[in-house]
């Protein structure tokens, strides 16, 4: 009988402990800080501990209550310090987030919400702590000036905002707040010109978020971002290929999003840039190395590339040019030193031949070192092939470079 007696008190009592381990506290204007369902205390041997814990829980909510911030935050601390393991120890580090994030000690409101997420993760109210989190970031991306102490005024600091963002996203990665974070990154992340943040933010929400009503919106953001880095047409184009590849997918995979008029506008825009870039190579070769063949591949390019574009119209008028056996005009350079000699193909041919022999001789040299069983070779035999192998390249040589002359590229 009296093992049934205490097997059925401890079972009360392991039932009370679970109860009070996930009790939400709320707080009431009359009632102070409550345990919801009635139950304050509930470990054995810490009652005293629990009654002190509220009482400084309470004259804290009624110090922020009543509008004396600097009170409250010093009771909260009595909590968080001399009562860590008490259940009131989280809605403290939670309230203290809220008053210092109100006197501008953003760090100091973070590192709270952090401390909960560490040693609390078991926290009733642990959708709080993120929704605070974003709150904080956001207040801070909203161009919030943090203050010193709660006093001196300091300077912006986005970095910090875009480091709490992370942590919303790290900390509930399948919450509502996780794409709202990375997109609030890349915005962020653009406007300090860190564009390869912002592009590993959008990434994320396109990969890891392809569902979210927010991943159109980071395909677009994502082809602006690239196309902000575009320096134009006259420079490397990785970008700009980048930039047409997100407005592209946009366009195929949210044909009925209300921006797809922007993503066709900038699609064309960074076509055109891509365009003029083979274009530019063409005039090149056209105007400054009198080489039409050179210059009507590149002009081909463009038109293929963007063939409504206003580039490829001057690629047409450019190989018009061309057809009509129209020569460019000279430049200041060609009137002092007369114009571009045209490439021979021929000597790039010789050329080609040379290089070859060159390579075969390697070959057989190199072959011969690596021979292990000795063989029998007339000297006098080998010498000779020798000595005729390199007439015969010395010869070659010569036949290209009087070729070099004669085509105008050495004098």
């Amino acid at each position: 009988m009296q093992k049934r007696v205490f097997k059925t008190s401890l079972i009360l009592l392991i039932a009370g402990i679970c109860a009070s381990a996930n009790a939400a506290l709320v707080w009431e204007k009359d009632k102070g800080w409550q345990v919801e369902g009635g139950v304050l205390e509930n470990v054995i041997g810490e009652k005293a501990e629990a009654k002190n814990a509220l009482e400084a829980m309470n004259k804290a909510g009624k110090a922020q209550e009543e509008g004396d911030f600097s009170a409250a935050i010093d009771y909260y601390k009595i909590v968080v310090q001399e009562y860590p393991l008490s259940i009131f120890a989280a809605d403290a580090y939670l309230q203290l987030a809220v008053l210092y994030k109100r006197d501008g000690q953003f760090s100091e409101a973070y590192r709270c919400l952090e401390l909960i997420v560490k040693n609390y993760p078991g926290f009733e109210k642990y959708n709080a702590v993120i929704s605070e989190e974003y709150d904080l970031a956001s207040t801070i991306q909203k161009g919030a000036r943090p203050y010193l102490w709660g006093v001196i005024p300091w300077f912006k600091d986005f970095n910090l905002a875009i480091k709490i963002y992370e942590s919303v996203v790290s900390n509930a990665p399948f919450g509502d707040y996780a794409p709202l974070a990375l997109m609030n990154i890349s915005i962020i992340a653009n406007h300090i010109d860190k564009q390869e943040l912002a592009i590993d933010a959008l990434d994320r929400i396109i990969n890891t978020y392809p569902q979210s009503s927010l991943t159109p919106d980071a395909y677009l953001q994502m082809a602006n971002t690239y196309r902000e880095m575009v320096q134009g047409a006259d420079y490397d184009q990785s970008t700009v290929v980048k930039a047409m590849d997100f407005y592209q997918d946009f366009m195929i995979l949210f044909p009925q999003n209300a921006s797809i008029a922007n993503a066709e506008a900038g699609f064309e825009l960074m076509q055109d840039i891509h365009a003029r870039s083979r274009l530019v190579m063409g005039d090149f070769y056209y105007y400054y190395r009198n080489n039409n063949k050179a210059a009507s591949i590149f002009y081909n390019e463009t038109i293929t590339i963007a063939p409504k574009s206003l580039a490829a119209t001057e690629a047409q008028a450019g190989l018009k040019k061309i057809a009509n056996g129209e020569i460019a005009p000279m430049t200041i350079v060609d009137f002092f030193f007369g114009r571009y000699k045209r490439p021979s193909y021929d000597a790039y041919e010789d050329e080609t031949k040379i290089e070859k022999l060159n390579a075969e001789a390697f070959e057989i040299k190199s072959a011969e070192a690596f021979i292990e069983t000795p063989t029998i070779v007339d000297e006098n035999i080998e010498a000779s092939s020798i000595r005729e192998e390199k007439d015969a390249q010395k010869s070659a040589i010569k036949n290209f470079e009087k070729t070099l002359k004669d085509e105008g590229f050495v004098k």
